[in-house]
């Protein structure tokens, strides 16, 4: 696990978690306010990461789910202006349906599916 410092205490030892990190393979979190803001490492762990074998290979997507992406989608925006914006349905529909303490939902649960 990490340690985590605030931005204070770093600037204050830095040397000092500089040398930890480079003698020890060890991260160092530094946070502000709480907040991650970025993560000391040892040169060699930053080489391990920046190495060729360390990157994803880039991947072509094939011509064939290309268009099938581009026919879904243009599906989806046939849909949308026929139907609506099924989010705002979505919302009318859950606004439809009975509160949870109404009976519906006991029988709904003990149906076997």
């Amino acid at each position: 696990m990490a340690k985590v410092i605030e931005t204070a205490e770093a600037s204050g030892r830095l040397a000092e978690l500089a040398g930890r990190v480079a003698a020890r393979g060890k991260q160092i979190i530094v946070q502000r306010r709480g907040q991650p803001l970025a993560v000391l490492v040892g040169l060699e762990e930053y080489k391990r990461l920046q190495s060729p074998t360390r990157r994803k290979p880039s991947c072509r997507v094939p011509p064939e789910l290309l268009e099938r992406q581009r026919a879904l989608v243009a599906q989806a925006r046939r849909l949308r202006v026929r139907h609506g914006d099924p989010v705002e349905g979505l919302g009318e529909f859950l606004k439809s349906l009975p509160p949870p303490t109404d009976p519906f939902w006991a029988e709904l649960a003990e149906t076997p599916s």
